[in-house]
């Protein structure tokens, strides 16, 4: 079994970041007293990678679960650039945002179009950046790809799709067609 993976808290407990299904499996089902547990000394933008990163790597995510904790890693990365966190409220809406951006100067350039500097400039600061937290996912992805066939399951359907979704673990084909 993998262990666990909590951070001390300053009342001289622990928060768990990463293993909540495991540590509920081994209440629920065994006898066991004590688990495995790594202890991590991280902040709260670590702490909420780890935790992504852990859903992440679930055999039975649904593709809802998948793309949530992929944006919540993508923000907690591009949440160091002050710029970044006044592209918008919410993770999804800083990375709708974000990768859009990136995706009309990148089409501009293909074009040949006129790109100008404070565009430019966000494109030289940010693609490199955003290029390698997709690369560096636990199941790397194509940011293009992401924007254009996964946000759109958050972005553009129903509250109740999703809901569903999630419940029976449908993946993006499912979804879509359930929408």
């Amino acid at each position: 079994i993998e262990p666990i993976i909590v951070r001390p808290q300053k009342n001289g407990r622990y928060q768990l970041i990463a293993g909540e299904r495991r540590l509920r499996a081994i209440k629920d089902y065994t006898d066991m007293t004590s688990i495995q547990a790594k202890i991590a000394d991280v902040d709260d933008l670590q702490a909420r990678r780890i935790s992504s990163a852990e859903n992440l790597l679930r055999e039975d995510l649904s593709a809802i679960k998948f793309i949530e904790a992929t944006i919540e890693i993508i923000d907690v990365e591009m949440g160091k650039e002050p710029e970044y966190l006044t592209v918008g409220k919410t993770p999804l809406e800083r990375v709708v945002k974000l990768l859009s951006k990136l995706d009309s100067i990148r089409r501009s350039k293909e074009r040949g179009s006129v790109v100008l500097e404070p565009e430019k400039d966000l494109s030289h600061k940010f693609m490199g950046q955003v290029e390698s937290i997709f690369q560096n996912l636990p199941k790397p992805l194509e940011w293009r790809s992401f924007l254009n066939n996964d946000l759109i399951l958050l972005t553009d359907i129903p509250s109740k799709v999703q809901k569903a979704s999630i419940k029976h673990g449908l993946n993006k084909a499912q979804t879509k067609a359930l929408a």
